[in-house]
């Protein structure tokens, strides 16, 4: 009888070993490690991340496993809530084709390792696991948010169910049903776009909700086969153009890990291309730009070169910016502050930067132009009071974790746990993560993140 394609990932789950992973999928893996433990620290900081943590503190329960940063202890689906929320907290987290990983595969892997006592070995091993079969489904679903799915939460289950799936041991049948119950989680809407908090708990979800359907599969409760496929099953309900053929293809053979993306600015991945076209006009002409005035007009033109993807859509053009959550998904606003202040931080996606006279002015003068056959990725152009004009291509500037140099890893790691860590703790931390397949127990890398601990 042939396999179903969740008989054959279990299949590749069950029987993948750390020695078979190449070395340089393991060293891209603890630099993923990394940068999700620096976005977390930050999105820990956040209102909605405090209000998660708050949240589920006061549920109680067994205490299994680590909310990072803290002292606290929770069931390790608690954990995984948390822990993803923080990592999705303030949109600065590895992606690849709309799908985060890290938010969602890590805090289940973190979470379940702990409740289990496993290895650095075995935590890898089953973070690359995760990786590997969410890179494939975002492949084979590239369309899953044209209908208000937010990609993420929808598939994310599936990558923590093999992830804690794996740690806990499950054979390939237990592993079968965990995927056909991950199938039944799914997570998230796009009517966050107008600026609302909801989105950022999205991956915390999707991470406990692996954890979940592995548990609840080695309890003997059994899901679907045919999960993937079937006609009532998940790809057909959700996407639309599935290509199924991705979710096998290579698998175990050909590694996608180190193909996702690390962000440089905290908003959406599309955004950063557009970030740097204006940060270059804004570096070479900073005196034009340092008064608001002498801009009359700004033009964006874009067309569907992005992977694919209409850059250019509805959500991402909105030239009135509600919160936080909208300036973070809105290209014009993105151009408007790059083009102003240079390079944006965190502090450039805050209520107050929103606020300022001067960025509200330039989004009321930007003009947003969809161009069904444009040559490239996209072009803005600014033009001046004199009468001048200057404009920039905008081209692909995103950077995957094995394009990213490890300096800018760590500036990355250092910057945005500035206000958690100091410096010494921050290198010690460091450090664990580079030596993870050394690590016996995963508990010693949690037992770091706690702030103010003494170093050794």
């Amino acid at each position: 009888m042939m396999k179903t394609i969740s008989e054959g990932i279990a299949e590749f789950v069950s029987g993948l070993e750390f020695d078979h992973i190449p070395p340089s999928i393991v060293s891209k893996t603890k630099d993923l490690v990394l940068d999700h433990l620096g976005v977390a620290s930050f999105g820990a900081t956040t209102t909605w991340g405090k209000a998660v943590a708050k949240t589920v503190g006061e549920l109680g329960g067994r205490e299994e496993s680590s909310i990072y940063f803290t002292r606290r202890r929770a069931p390790a689906m608690h954990s995984a809530l948390v822990n993803g929320t923080f990592a999705h907290g303030f949109e600065l987290d590895d992606h690849y084709r709309g799908v985060h990983s890290g938010c969602v595969v890590i805090p289940a892997a973190i979470a379940a390792g702990e409740r289990e006592g496993i290895d650095g070995r075995t935590l890898i091993t089953a973070i690359v696991c995760g990786y590997e079969v969410l890179a494939r489904l975002a492949m084979a679903m590239p369309h899953i948010s044209d209908h208000g799915h937010h990609t993420t939460g929808t598939l994310g289950a599936f990558g923590s169910a093999v992830a804690a799936g794996k740690i806990l041991g499950l054979d390939t049948a237990c592993l079968t049903s965990a995927l056909g119950l991950a199938g039944n989680f799914p997570t998230g809407l796009c009517e966050f776009y107008r600026g609302t908090m909801e989105k950022r708990v999205f991956a915390g979800r999707a991470s406990e909700s692996g954890i979940l359907a592995s548990l609840l599969a080695r309890a003997g409760v059994t899901g679907a086969k045919t999960i993937f496929e079937g006609d009532l099953g998940f790809c057909r309900t959700f996407g639309e153009r599935v290509a199924l053929e991705k979710l096998l293809e290579g698998l175990g053979e050909r590694f996608y890990t180190e193909k996702f993306y690390l962000k440089r600015y905290p908003c959406a991945g599309t955004n950063h291309p557009h970030i740097d076209a204006a940060a270059a006009l804004h570096d070479g002409n900073q005196e034009v730009f340092a008064h608001a005035e002498n801009v009359c007009g700004i033009v964006i033109e874009g067309g569907k070169r992005y992977r694919g993807k209409d850059i250019l859509n509805r959500r991402r053009v909105a030239l009135e910016v509600q919160g936080v959550m909208a300036a973070q998904y809105s290209i014009p606003y993105a151009v408007v502050v790059a083009l102003y202040r240079g390079r944006p931080g965190v502090r450039d996606f805050s209520e107050e930067s929103i606020a300022d006279p001067a960025i509200q002015s330039l989004l009321r003068r930007c003009k947003v132009v969809r161009r069904e056959r444009f040559s490239g990725m996209g072009k803005i152009t600014v033009k001046l009071r004199d009468g001048g004009s200057l404009s920039r291509d905008v081209v692909d500037t995103n950077l995957t974790v094995a394009e990213v140099n490890k300096e800018a890893l760590v500036d990355k790691f250092l910057d945005l746990t500035s206000s958690t860590f100091e410096r010494g703790q921050a290198e010690e931390i460091m450090q664990s993560v580079e030596r993870l397949e050394a690590l016996t127990d995963v508990r010693r890398l949690t037992e770091i993140l706690v702030p103010g601990r003494p170093n050794p």
